[in-house]
């Protein structure tokens, strides 16, 4: 799917961009612009960052998408079918074991600071959601309160706020879900 963006490096600009469905190959390129994004963050802790073969799985048997232009990945989200797997936010959410595989994680999402003002997080996540498998009737996120770029962009999306609890080892975030 081909977008524009309308502001590159903060400037106005027309740039044509294309949103793919990615697979294991693009794993490298995921993790790569995952640590430059994350390298330049004022408070880094507000992302959680995945190791290359985490992510290599997910791009196996979720649902990533990435931002292209040309050979540039400039952009990407990942939703996960966690199923019964102990990190399926459903479970966080007090939701019985049996409704946890209809529910998926907004996992991350990364943009680079020179595609910023675009509304990428929330186009991304408005293409996951006309890809998602069947039968989800969920999806829950975390952010961390301090992000306040991607809480907003959440809760423009139709989230909501469950609890806010640490996770991850201890780091404070908001639970969030969206009824489909």
């Amino acid at each position: 799917m081909e977008i524009f963006l309308h502001k590159v490096n903060g400037c106005p600009a027309e740039m044509k961009v294309e949103i793919c469905r990615c697979g294991p190959e693009q794993a490298e390129d995921f993790y790569a612009l995952q640590n430059e994004v994350r390298a330049a963050m004022p408070c880094p802790e507000q992302f959680v960052p995945d190791e290359l073969e985490q992510i290599r799985s997910y791009l196996s048997r979720d649902l990533g998408l990435g931002v292209w232009q040309g050979e540039r990945l400039g952009a990407y989200f990942i939703l996960r079918y966690c199923g019964m797997e102990p990190d399926n936010y459903a479970r966080f959410m007090g939701l019985p074991p049996d409704q946890w595989p209809q529910w998926a994680n907004a996992d991350s999402a990364v943009v680079h600071p020179d595609w910023r003002g675009n509304g990428l997080q929330r186009i991304l996540l408005q293409t996951a959601l006309r890809q998602l498998r069947p039968g989800i009737v969920g999806i829950g996120a975390t952010v961390s309160p301090e992000n306040l770029y991607s809480l907003n962009n959440a809760l423009a999306e139709g989230f909501e706020v469950v609890c806010r609890r640490p996770m991850y080892g201890g780091f404070d975030r908001f639970l969030l879900r969206k009824l489909l």
